[in-house]
């Protein structure tokens, strides 16, 4: 972790193994539709008449805490995004949450589609695992819409036929131009920056935060990343290798949060280490875990393979850049890497949740 203000310099492209890029195949994409009336209900969710839904059928009364309904047996061939079509009928705009294979809930908005007979569509993406999923819709405070059936487009990177594949810094970008404020106050981006100015914002299964990038090349020992190239280098990190060993900041993309504090709790957030986070730089995006921790009110640092991946001056001493990084931290278990270590599995599920993210909000 870093206390002080490292500036922007033109040694650029030490070492290249930051930049890795995996290659991830397309398989063909698979079309299935399920029906509501078909599905598992509970707590007193009902299948009830609907003159303009598939079958005739619908299933209303879920939420109000009991109601619910699950999808069992959502079959994808291969791991990885599916994008989910909810075709639901409400009269007034309603919530509901929709959890994966029992996993970290994401709440989902449906605006009216005018009557409860008129049905309409929504798009979420979720990631999958091969074969069989479950999807349950819930509401612990509230109604949510009456749901006719879901279409499921796996196999194609959730884009199903469009919008898909690997998202770009632009797609990434547009939804974080506003900023719903998470953290109780905000951040300075140095030590000696003056005052706080970065807040950390929240969004639908994510946290960003908008700054300068310091480098961390804390750890263990390599070649661009010991006590004679970092005045305070530190020979740990917050989470280690699945050997337990401390993180490479010379060949892991990672990036630092700052400690707990009463600014923020990145865990209450549903942040982690190793969860995947996307990082973007003068139109480069490059995907990177939580592996360290840093002070408690300074904010934005990486370390030396991801500035290297970014193509900003990696050097401990004096390398970083002063401003325009957009740091996209993806929530909940399902953005969690193993091992940790592992960065072409970082960057398969990073663009999976990337795009999962530029698809719901």
């Amino acid at each position: 972790m870093r206390t002080r203000r490292v500036l922007l310099a033109s040694l650029l492209g030490l070492v290249t193994v930051g930049a890795t890029v995996a290659t991830v195949a397309v398989a063909t994409a698979a079309t299935n539709t399920y029906e509501a009336e078909s599905a598992s209900i509970a707590g007193g969710a009902r299948v009830a008449n609907c003159s303009g839904c598939s079958g005739g059928k619908k299933v209303g009364f879920v939420g109000n805490n009991a109601g619910t309904l699950q999808f069992n047996n959502v079959t994808a061939a291969a791991a990885g995004s599916a994008k989910v079509t909810i075709t639901y009928a409400s009269g007034a705009a309603r919530n509901a949450s929709l959890s994966v294979n029992g996993g970290a809930a994401t709440t989902i908005s449906f605006a009216s589609t005018g009557s409860y007979n008129t049905p309409g569509n929504k798009d979420v993406t979720v990631t999958l695992q091969a074969g069989n999923n479950t999807l349950k819709f819930f509401n612990t405070s509230g109604w949510a819409p009456d749901f006719d059936k879901i279409t499921v487009v796996s196999g194609d990177g959730g884009g199903g036929g469009g919008g898909g594949g690997a998202p770009t810094a632009d797609e990434l970008l547009a939804k974080v131009t506003s900023c719903n404020q998470i953290s109780n106050g905000k951040y300075k981006t140095d030590s000696d920056s003056g005052s706080a100015t970065v807040p950390v914002c929240g969004k639908t299964g994510a946290v960003f935060w908008k700054s300068d990038m310091d480098i961390d090349c804390d750890g263990q020992r390599t070649t661009h990343c010991n006590e004679n190239t970092d005045c305070c280098f530190q020979a740990d990190t917050a989470f280690h290798q699945s050997d337990g060993k401390p993180l490479r900041s010379e060949f892991l993309p990672y990036i630092v949060v700052p400690s707990t504090s009463g600014i923020w709790n990145y865990q209450n957030s549903g942040v982690h280490g190793a969860s995947v986070a996307a990082v973007i730089y003068q139109g480069k995006v490059a995907y990177a875990v939580v592996g360290d921790t840093g002070p408690t009110q300074i904010i934005g640092e990486g370390s030396y393979a991801l500035a290297v991946a970014l193509g900003i001056n990696p050097d401990a001493r004096n390398g970083g850049t002063d401003s325009g990084v957009t740091f996209i931290v993806f929530t909940g278990n399902s953005s969690i890497v193993k091992p940790i270590e592992d960065h072409n599995a970082t960057v398969t599920l990073g663009e999976q949740l990337g795009r999962q993210f530029i698809n719901n909000n």
